[in-house]
């Protein structure tokens, strides 16, 4: 698992490498812009929304609301990631700042119509995954959603299979959420939870 310092390195060549990875349907990012698709069909009209993204990187798929119009924070514990995301969305908030810890304080009271994040919540392990949506139910506003985009599967029998495929390629340092756990640990939460499988090895954790 990369720490910030691996991030800075790879942000000029991240946006890339995800479409090389893509290109060749590789394990983490086979589907990846069809994952991504599908979370935005989610945002009916991003005109004058403000949303979080969690995990924001290069911000290469907030830009795309952002030219729609909407009013985009973005949160990463990578600067190099994060002046990427400036550069690409001038009018953006953006926070430095690991989400493991939760949000930053001057963020903790604030809401907003969705909270998005796409390949980052693997950072996190179950427990963490599970408390760290709970905590932000109160920062999306009634009529949002918490969307939640990552290298994730419906069953640990799914999870193992994308494993001995990927072989040398499976990395053992990412904890990957797996929908079967991970529901029930959602029960309570005030929102409706369910989980979509997009691709063989990404879906989306839909909190609404």
């Amino acid at each position: 698992m990369l720490d910030k310092n691996g991030f800075n390195e790879w942000a000029a060549a991240y946006d890339k490498s995800i479409a090389d990875a893509e290109k060749e349907g590789r394990y983490p990012f086979a589907g990846y812009s069809t994952v991504l698709a599908e979370v935005r069909k989610l945002i009916k009209d991003p005109r004058g929304v403000q949303i979080l993204d969690i995990g924001i990187g290069t911000g290469k798929f907030s830009a795309s609301l952002y030219a729609e119009g909407a009013r985009i924070c973005g949160l990463d514990f990578s600067a190099a990631m994060l002046e990427k995301a400036k550069a690409a969305m001038p009018d953006g908030e953006f926070h430095l700042f690991d989400f493991n810890s939760g949000l930053p304080h001057e963020l903790k009271e604030r809401t907003f119509d969705h909270i998005i994040s796409a390949y980052a919540f693997h950072h996190l392990d179950d427990g963490g995954k599970a408390s760290f949506l709970q905590s932000l139910v109160g920062n999306v506003k009634p009529s949002g959603k918490i969307i939640i985009a990552d290298v994730a599967f419906n069953t640990a029998e799914d999870l193992a299979a994308c494993r001995e495929q990927s072989g040398k390629k499976w990395d053992d340092d990412e904890i990957y959420m797996v929908a079967e756990k991970m529901l029930p640990l959602l029960q309570g939460s005030g929102l409706a939870a369910e989980y979509r499988q997009i691709s063989g090895c990404a879906g989306i954790l839909l909190l609404h």
